[in-house]
């Protein structure tokens, strides 16, 4: 059975764009974690994160793989003005 999914307007999300740089060693896997905090301090009920895990395999190379990416996340529901929002990243090798 088919599940619907509408996207009429007013829209009930928002989207923020991450840019990723950094380079993965050689012969290794890197796993980035994106973590996307929106924070409200009139109504701190509003706050919540939203994160990704982007894999770069690069175990069979010898030779390092520079990383340059965007990403775009959803934030729902959507930003209000008094809304802070707030990335951080991480990298983890194998």
């Amino acid at each position: 059975m088919a599940l619907t999914i509408n996207f009429d307007t007013p829209q009930s999300g928002s989207s923020r764009v991450i840019v990723v740089t950094g380079t993965v060693a050689a012969n290794t896997t890197g796993y980035l974690f994106i973590d996307l905090d929106v924070t409200n301090a009139v109504t701190p009920t509003r706050d919540r994160s939203f994160y990704r895990v982007v894999v770069y395999d690069n175990s069979a190379s010898s030779t390092p793989l520079a990383v340059s990416a965007t990403y775009a996340m959803a934030i729902v529901p959507k930003v209000f003005g008094s809304d802070t929002v707030s990335v951080s990243g991480a990298w983890s090798y194998v």
